[in-house]
């Protein structure tokens, strides 16, 4: 009984000793507004581009373009710094992803649905919500969009994170719909622990 206990911690943490723990540290920009995009052929894109399941490279462009349509004053920016604790197998698959934001912005949702990529250059992580769907923290609020990919290059050692969430209200009151716009990037490296 023994031997066999034993044996299942040993063969216990040569699994686990497989997995590579990876840390990367992000500083970066958080911005918000409540403003609300004029109703042009730019937006009119951007609500269909939205619906796709997948993002295009027409869609992200059309987002970048439709936030240019703010003046800089209409983005209130603030300082924000993002640990990722990333895992992988020993074929380089994810294992887990978390992330801690320093300060934390109120408009993500931990539950949002989630999909990795892997890549020869890396690995991303996509959290999704649909359009339309209700903000599970502010109820009063629907999705118009909700991006936010981490992302982790093996040849630099860099990590990022881009994130996109616009809400808008039920009542759809004008200049009262927020969206958030979250980037950063920074160095990544193994965890290992210091003290």
């Amino acid at each position: 009984m023994r031997l066999i206990l034993i044996l299942g911690i040993l063969f216990s943490n040569s699994i686990f000793a497989d997995n590579k723990k990876i840390i990367c540290e992000l500083s970066g920009s958080y911005s918000i507004t409540y403003k609300d995009i004029k109703k042009t052929y730019l937006s009119e894109g951007i609500e269909f581009f939205k619906n796709l399941a997948q993002q295009t490279q027409q869609s992200l462009f059309l987002l970048q373009r439709a936030k240019t349509s703010f003046a800089q004053e209409d983005w209130q920016k603030d300082n924000i710094y993002i640990v990722q604790y990333w895992e992988m197998d020993d074929k380089d698959n994810l294992v887990s992803m978390k992330h801690t934001f320093e300060p934390s912005p109120i408009w993500l949702n931990p539950q949002a649905s989630w999909s990795a990529e892997k890549s020869d250059l890396g690995m991303s992580v996509f959290h999704t919500m649909q359009n339309g769907e209700i903000h599970p923290m502010f109820k009063n609020y629907k999705v118009d969009i909700y991006r936010v990919t981490n992302s982790l290059n093996w040849y630099t050692g860099k990590g990022k994170l881009d994130g996109d969430i616009w809400l808008k209200t039920e009542t759809n009151s004008k200049n009262k719909n927020p969206k958030v716009e979250i980037r950063a990037k920074g160095s990544c490296e193994a965890q290992k622990r210091k003290f």
